[in-house]
C-alpha cells in the first residue's frame, strides 16, 4: 500500500497515524511490535541525527524486512530534515516520506528548497511535508520547565500564510504550530482547536500533521483528529520510557549480555506506542 493511500484512508476514516522516532534497533523493534500487535499502520521516522546514527541505507533495509515479515503498512519518514542534500539522499535511499523543515530559513529560501524537494519526491510518488512556523521546544525531558515558555501564540500558524505556502510549494502535508511543542513539560500542552479548524478550512485538500505529540491531553488529541489531523509525531515519551527502563534494569542486575537486558526496555517503549496507537484510533486499520 503506497503512502498516499495510507494517508487518504486515515483522513477519510477520521483517525491518525502515529509517527514514532526510532533511534536504534531497540526502539525500532518496539514500534514495529506494537503496530503488529494492534494491526496498525505506522510511520517510523528518524531525524538527521538519528539517520546519521543508524545509517540511511541501513534503516531502509530494516524497514523493508519488517514490512515483509509482519505484512504491515510501514512508512519510513525523514523527520525535520534541514537541507536539500539530505532529503535527496533519503529519497534515493528508499525513504517513503520526506519532512523538510525550513522554518528557520527566510520564507523565500524555505519555498525555494521545499519546491525542489517536492519536484524530486513527486517524481517518485513520495509525499512531502513542509512547515513555515518553527515549532518550539526540543524532543527532550523539560518537565522542570513551564510549557508556556514555548507556547508563544504570536508565533502560531496563520491559515492564510499556510495556504500561500502550500500553493507555492505543492507540499502534501502541512505541519502547523497551534500550541504543540517538542518535548515533555511540567504542565500539559493545549492545542488551539479553533485555529486548527481554520487551517483545515484553508487547506481542505491537504494532509495535516501534529508535531510534539508527547504530553498533549487525550481530549485535545481526539479533538485535533476530528479537526483533520492525520499524522501525530511522538518522540520524547519514547525517549523517556527507554531511559527510565534502562536505568532500572541496569541498576537491578549484574548482567552484561545486552540482548538479555533490552527486552524490558523494548517493552517499556512498546507500551507507550500501543497506548498512542489506541488513542489515535489507528488500531486494526492495517
Amino acid at each position: 500500500m503506497e503512502t498516499y493511500e495510507i494517508f487518504r484512508k486515515a483522513k477519510d476514516g477520521k483517525y491518525a497515524i502515529g509517527a514514532f522516532n526510532a533511534a536504534n534497533l531497540e526502539t525500532l523493534k518496539a514500534i514495529v511490535q506494537a503496530a503488529h500487535k494492534l494491526r496498525a499502520p505506522v510511520i517510523i521516522e528518524a531525524s538527521d541525527g538519528e539517520v546519521n546514527f543508524i545509517g540511511k541505507r541501513e534503516v531502509v533495509a530494516l524497514i523493508k524486512i519488517y514490512r515483509e515479515e509482519y505484512n504491515l503498512p510501514i512508512i519510513l519518514n525523514l523527520d525535520h530534515a534541514g537541507d536539500l542534500q539530505g532529503c535527496i539522499e533519503a529519497i534515493e535511499a528508499g525513504f517513503d516520506y520526506i519532512h523538510f523543515d525550513g522554518s528557520k530559513l527566510s520564507y523565500e529560501k524555505n519555498v525555494e528548497i521545499t519546491k525542489r524537494i517536492v519536484e524530486v519526491a513527486h517524481s517518485k510518488n513520495i509525499p512531502v511535508e513542509g512547515e513555515i512556523d518553527h515549532i518550539q521546544g526540543s524532543s527532550a525531558d523539560h518537565r522542570q520547565e513551564n510549557v508556556t515558555g514555548v507556547q508563544k501564540k504570536e508565533l502560531y500558524s496563520n491559515p492564510v500564510s499556510a495556504r500561500k505556502f502550500v500553493d507555492e510549494t505543492l507540499v502534501d502535508t502541512f505541519a502547523s504550530f497551534i500550541g504543540n511543542a517538542h518535548g515533555l513539560y511540567a504542565n500539559a500542552k493545549r492545542i488551539d482547536i479553533a485555529l486548527l479548524g481554520r487551517i483545515k478550512e484553508a487547506l481542505p485538500d491537504k494532509f495535516l500533521s501534529l508535531h510534539g505529540g508527547s504530553g498533549i491531553p487525550d481530549e485535545d488529541i481526539k479533538s485535533a483528529i476530528s479537526h483533520g489531523i492525520v499524522k501525530i509525531n511522538v518522540n520524547s515519551e519514547l525517549r523517556v520510557a527507554f531511559r527510565d527502563a534502562l536505568k532500572k534494569v541496569i541498576n537491578s542486575t549484574e548482567e552484561v549480555a545486552i540482548y538479555k537486558i533490552m527486552p524490558e526496555v523494548i517493552k517499556a517503549v512498546q507500551d507507550v506506542v500501543e497506548a498512542k496507537i489506541s488513542l489515535f484510533g489507528s488500531a486494526n486499520k492495517a
